[in-house]
């Protein structure tokens, strides 16, 4: 893993992958490391060949990054990526994010739309969607039971902490019931889905999971307004949103509102593919990642 550090923000982590002269940012969503696209980047790089190199990389208070210090803003981590770019001496480069990570991305096209080249985002959380305090209520939960482990706050997700966290905060959102309240079958499946994500959360620091979902909650509806403005200026830059129906993290509807604000975007809608499995299942990332290589193929095929 390497680091690099970034002035005034802390240590960031990330890896290179290719060494193609075109760059494409992979950005992550939540509180994930970039270890979350290790399904989908040998996809990416076997149908894209060696005209393109990947970027991974965590956002402070993230996997292998140093703790945050300051609160979640989507504009600052849309300028943590420039900030990034800068110190890697990389001008100019395309977008793919999923979930927050296309959030980041909206940002950062009309924070910095002279660095991207296209933008794609994944299952994608739209600021101007008409009920967004009702979608991120169910973060409040998840922040009610991080409080009863506030001592944990101060560590990084490793393997004697996280069975606890997992269940505590993520099985209610995954089965809409608490852990003790799970089928024998339920609780296999979860073990299962504990074991496959852990490699995506290790190293994520316990109050950055705390501080996201507070956000989501109060925070998020202050930065409206600079959504409102800045997607409206976006101009001349090819986008691409994908979306699952079965996604009932975000809801599709947010896309379909979010392509209307962006000039000259194209939504693709996937029967059957949810938020997550994109990045965990076969089937779903070969559809939805595939579709992503075809729309980069004629970006580039056009300039």
């Amino acid at each position: 893993m390497t680091k690099i550090q970034l002035t005034g923000r802390g240590t960031v982590a990330y890896q290179w992958t290719g060494n193609g002269p075109r760059t494409v940012v992979l950005v992550n969503g939540s509180v994930f490391n970039y270890f979350q696209w290790d399904k989908v980047l040998p996809l990416l790089r076997h149908r894209l060949g060696k005209q393109y190199r990947f970027l991974r990389y965590d956002y402070v208070g993230v996997g292998g990054s140093s703790a945050k210090t300051v609160p979640f803003n989507m504009l600052d981590l849309a300028d943590e990526l420039r900030d990034l770019l800068d110190a890697l001496s990389v001008e100019r480069v395309h977008l793919l994010g999923i979930s927050k990570g296309s959030l980041v991305g909206q940002a950062f096209l009309f924070r910095h739309p002279e660095r991207a080249l296209s933008f794609c985002g994944v299952g994608n959380p739209n600021l101007l969607y008409h009920d967004l305090n009702k979608t991120f209520a169910v973060f409040r939960e998840r922040v009610e039971e991080l409080e009863k482990m506030e001592e944990l706050w101060p560590q990084r997700i490793h393997r004697r902490n996280y069975a606890r966290v997992f269940r505590e905060v993520y099985v209610p959102a995954l089965f809409s019931k608490r852990y003790t309240e799970l089928s024998m079958k339920e609780r296999l499946r979860a073990f299962v889905v504990r074991q496959i994500v852990y490699s995506s959360l290790k190293g994520t620091f316990i109050r950055t999971m705390a501080d996201l979902f507070r956000y989501y909650i109060d925070g998020i509806i202050q930065e409206i307004p600079a959504f409102a403005d800045g997607l409206s200026r976006i101009h001349g830059v090819p986008i691409l949103l994908l979306h699952g129906n079965k996604d009932t993290t975000i809801p599709i509807e947010m896309s379909r509102g979010l392509v209307k604000k962006l000039s000259g975007a194209e939504l693709v809608e996937f029967e059957g593919v949810t938020h997550m499995g994109p990045l965990l299942l076969k089937k779903e990332s070969e559809l939805v990642f595939g579709r992503y290589v075809d729309f980069l193929k004629q970006v580039d095929k056009g300039k």
